[in-house]
């Protein structure tokens, strides 16, 4: 599984800044934009609360942080807690 969504989301949820979490990432702040813009499709639901001077996250975004902060020191084994925190936040 690819962990760079993971580790995107990470960096915007640490920073609440799309300019600073691409600095941090290596990437332009509207393909920061775009990648979450995809996870949160692909779990169906939304991470981050938008508007044009701040990011903050939702309650499914904090949650996922969670499984985001546990599933990427082990790597291997992702996709089973990006599957569990998909439905935890579909749940809610």
């Amino acid at each position: 599984m690819d962990t760079r969504p993971l580790r995107l989301f990470l960096a915007l949820a640490d920073t609440l800044h799309f300019g600073r979490a691409g600095d941090r990432c290596h990437m332009s702040p509207s393909a920061v934009s775009r990648t979450i813009r995809h996870l949160e499709e692909e779990l169906g639901v939304t991470l981050f609360r938008r508007d044009n001077r701040s990011v903050s996250l939702t309650p499914e975004g904090r949650r996922f942080q969670q499984y985001a902060r546990e599933a990427l020191p082990s790597g291997t084994a992702c996709a089973t807690p990006c599957r569990r925190a998909a439905a935890c936040c579909r749940a809610s």
